[in-house]
């Protein structure tokens, strides 16, 4: 069987002009936020928790808003905008943190040993009936290897409920993105509620995320449809990304004042002229 060609297989979906200007503004913005990052990471010491949290976090973000675009380029909308999700739950997390670096930096990458040991324990399970005995004892004395870690880890990440009974944290900081965002303010609890909720019904495959599905297909192809959910997704992503953006201009001294200024003006032209009805 041959290789998939996915150069030819891009070029193949090609988009008429108002689709186009819309793709290509996300462009820009990707091109400036790349070249910033490439500035940036030069001069950036990654000497503490939090400095290491930001920076393995960022360069993550990249590669999201990346896959935006090219999920978008390939009329993969449902894919494009779990991506969305993503960027805004990661630009939540990272103002969260912000607020109390060095303690809930500490807590975040100390939880690595809970996962470690829940994914690991989980995976035995699921290879016990499937894999080779060989592969299972591996993983078993990898297990063995961090119980250690993980009982004193459990020390940090439990809570005593309203009933007086000792429970396991959900996530590493024992909130959900809702009350992280809400905790950052006004700004960021919006944007979740803008943002975050709508973006999960095409994480979660919603009846609301399918009622455009078949636009996509060959034979009920409807180029308005596309165009309306492409432009909505690229507006969306970048109403995060002004976001992000000023976080790293505030946060990391990072030159993109310049861009984010041009941006509001910008949506708003292209508001005008396609959707001003």
């Amino acid at each position: 069987m041959g290789r998939i060609d996915l150069s030819e297989t891009i070029k193949r979906v090609d988009f008429p002009e108002n689709i186009w200007e819309w793709l290509d503004f996300l462009g820009e913005v990707l091109v400036a936020t790349q070249q910033e990052a490439m500035y940036q990471e030069k001069r950036f010491m990654a000497d503490t928790p939090y400095k290491k949290y930001l920076q393995h976090t960022i360069n993550k973000d990249l590669s999201i808003l990346n896959s935006i675009y090219i999920l978008l380029r390939c009329e993969m909308i449902h894919q494009a905008s779990s991506n969305v999700r993503l960027f805004c739950e990661s630009l939540i997390t990272m103002k969260y943190i912000s607020l109390d670096p060095d303690a809930r930096s500490d807590l975040f990458w100390g939880y690595s040993d809970i996962e470690s040991y829940e994914i690991s324990s989980s995976l035995i399970e699921w290879e016990k009936s499937k894999a080779k005995t060989q592969h299972v004892k591996k993983i078993e004395t990898y297990v063995t290897s961090i119980v250690k870690q993980y009982e004193i880890a459990k020390q940090t990440y439990t809570f005593t409920n309203k009933k007086g009974r000792t429970k396991p944290f959900r996530n590493w900081c024992n909130k959900s993105i809702s009350s992280q965002a809400r905790d950052c303010g006004d700004d960021f609890h919006r944007l979740y509620e803008l943002v975050y909720k709508q973006m999960s019904s095409y994480v979660h495959g919603s009846s609301w995320s399918l009622r455009r599905q078949m636009a996509y297909s060959k034979d009920n192809y409807d180029a308005d449809v596309i165009f309306t959910d492409l432009a909505s997704i690229i507006r969306t992503t970048l109403v995060v990304w002004m976001d992000w953006a000023k976080f790293c201009v505030s946060n990391l001294e990072w030159r993109l004042v310049d861009i984010i200024k041009s941006m509001t003006g910008r949506l708003d032209a292209l508001d005008i002229k396609y959707f001003k009805d």
